[in-house]
């Protein structure tokens, strides 16, 4: 039996049981692990495209769990939130999808108690952003960065209005400075962008350190603040080290600038926020 049933075109019904492999009748464990696989595989199912083909994936999931399943993972939203994180970035990079909006994951368990247990419901949707909701009392609600959770979502080659940054672009020092052996850029506040070994397909926002091959083509995401910096790793991307402390893949972390971040076990070391 397939662990995906189609309800709707916006609706799907789980069995955690079948995701799991687990023997017809035995009780199966929901745990984070799972409900990242099924919204991994919900995400698969969506076949909408944009007018210039490329494929669109819903942004907004709701995951409605039995009640006894939703005792047990209310208290491992943090394993959630990486596991999400880790699953997510494996279907963006197969997708090479675009995101409406902030992507967003809400577990609540099932009020009217109808739903057995080991088995769910995804109900999915398009949401711009701004148009979010603000979570309800009871609920389980993780709002995930698209960069945050792979920038491979967004990251492809930039189109008509968008701008690929090289290292010779400045923003006339309203920024913050980006500087590494052989060569130097400026950041915009608030802003996102993509570190990497320099190649043809860039994302938007994209800064070509002009490395060697120790460098991933996209290794890093960085958006800084006047004060500080968020830095992120991307799933497969070799090792990153922010002041010293080693970043798992996929795991970002905010530092005060300035910031030393090293690519590759100090192959290459930028330094932010520092003239």
């Amino acid at each position: 039996m397939a662990a995906i049933g189609k309800d709707g075109l916006d609706q799907f019904r789980v069995k955690f049981g079948e995701l799991a492999k687990t023997r017809r009748g035995e009780p199966v464990q929901v745990d984070p692990f799972l409900i990242a696989q099924a919204i991994a595989l919900v995400m698969r199912e969506c076949t909408v495209r944009a007018a210039t083909g490329n494929a669109l994936v819903w942004n907004d999931y709701r995951v409605i769990l039995a009640r006894r399943d939703f005792d047990f993972i209310r208290p491992l939203q943090a394993p959630l939130e990486r596991d999400l994180r880790a699953v997510l970035a494996q279907e963006a990079r197969a997708r090479a999808a675009e995101l409406v909006g902030e992507l967003r994951v809400t577990v609540v368990f099932d009020e009217a108690d109808e739903l057995a247990q080991g088995t769910g419901v995804v109900r999915v949707a398009f949401v711009p952003t701004d148009k979010l909701t603000a979570p309800r009392a009871g609920e389980m609600t993780m709002r995930l960065d698209a960069w945050q959770v792979a920038g491979e979502i967004v990251a492809k080659a930039p189109r008509s209005g968008e701008d690929t940054v090289h290292v010779a672009d400045t923003f006339g020092g309203q920024g913050v400075p980006v500087r590494w052996p052989g060569g130097a850029s400026e950041v915009a506040l608030a802003t996102t962008y993509v570190l990497g070994r320099d190649h043809a397909e860039a994302p938007p926002k994209f800064i070509g350190l002009g490395a060697g091959t120790t460098i991933n083509k996209q290794h890093i995401w960085i958006a800084a603040s006047a004060t500080s910096v968020r830095v992120g790793r991307f799933a497969k991307a070799n090792p990153v080290h922010v002041n010293g402390q080693l970043l798992a893949p996929g795991d970002e972390v905010e530092v005060p600038l300035p910031a030393e971040i090293s690519l590759s076990r100090g192959d290459l070391v930028l330094v932010l926020g520092k003239a």
